[in-house]
């Protein structure tokens, strides 16, 4: 398992968990990053966000809140 911030461009892995408060987990929840779920790292640069396609969306996820989500990295 890795953390998201650390899944490399082109990548697909199943959200394996989230850690953080409520607050945090009903925000990543409300935008569609579950458990169980499948999500493609679009863009992953240093010191901007995680751009990531899940439930045919794009999702910006900011560094601090990609430590705090695993993901199980799928071999294609």
């Amino acid at each position: 398992m890795k953390k998201l911030s650390e899944v490399k461009r082109g990548e697909t892995g199943r959200i394996a968990s989230l850690k953080g408060d409520t607050r945090f987990l009903s925000r990543i929840t409300s935008i569609g990053l579950t458990l169980g779920s499948e999500v493609e790292v679009i863009q992953n640069q240093k010191k901007q966000p995680v751009l990531v396609y899940g439930r045919d969306t794009m999702i910006a996820v900011n560094r601090n809140e990609c430590e705090k989500i695993m993901l199980e990295v799928l071999e294609k």
